[in-house]
């Protein structure tokens, strides 16, 4: 199965692994620590029919810091795919460490143009800045509606801390999130009341 996965490269240093715990039957997840909680996740899902596409959104800043990270995400999935048979091929899409408008719809425009029409689409927006998920969930709104994407998965690791050591780890599913923040779109009214309703209305639905 041809499979987008698309994950933001964290800027910081020293990312550890984990052992990521999942409450959700349908998010296994590896009993082995890994950086980044997707990997986990395709540890145990991934096949040998699988063709992996990923996508690292990476954001350049002057520590450089991403150069390392890049590295250890690409081993991390070479490991699984030499236990599983998946293959896999890495697309990196780098845009500057800046909240111009013009620098978001350049990384918005690339990312549509790697996401290819039919596919499942996978996404981890555990790490990087705060730009990238709404870029991100708007390209995935538009890879739903026009290239007949399917929307698989969407995780994110949360993380306890204690004397800035992670102590508990869980994947998440942010599927619901996605779902939520497309909601309004479906909505025709002209009345703010009514609009109100038919809000609720869908928000009970979900």
């Amino acid at each position: 199965m041809k499979k987008i996965i698309i994950c933001s490269i964290p800027m910081r240093e020293n990312v550890a692994k984990t052992v990521y715990s999942s409450d959700d039957k349908s998010l296994p997840v590896s009993k082995k620590p890994y950086r980044y909680p997707i990997n986990s996740f395709l540890s145990q899902t991934a096949d040998e029919e699988d063709k992996l596409k990923i996508i690292l959104l990476i954001k350049k800043d002057g520590n450089s810091f991403y150069e390392k990270n890049t590295v250890d995400y690409k081993q991390e999935i070479e490991d699984i795919c030499e236990i599983t048979g998946a293959k896999a091929e890495f697309v990196p899409i780098d845009t500057a460490f800046s909240q111009e408008k013009e620098n978001h719809e350049q990384l918005m425009g690339r990312l549509i143009d790697e996401i290819e029409i039919g596919a499942h689409v996978l996404v981890d927006i555990t790490y990087g800045s705060k730009d990238l998920p709404i870029v991100t969930f708007s390209a995935l709104n538009f890879a739903e509606k026009f290239l007949k994407c399917e929307i698989d998965n969407i995780v994110y690791g949360q993380a306890a801390f204690k004397d800035d050591k992670v102590v508990d780890s869980v994947i998440c599913d942010m599927i619901p999130l996605y779902c939520l923040s497309s909601v309004t779109n479906t909505i025709k009214c002209d009345d703010p009341r009514e609009a109100r309703q038919m809000l609720k209305l869908l928000l009970s639905l979900y």
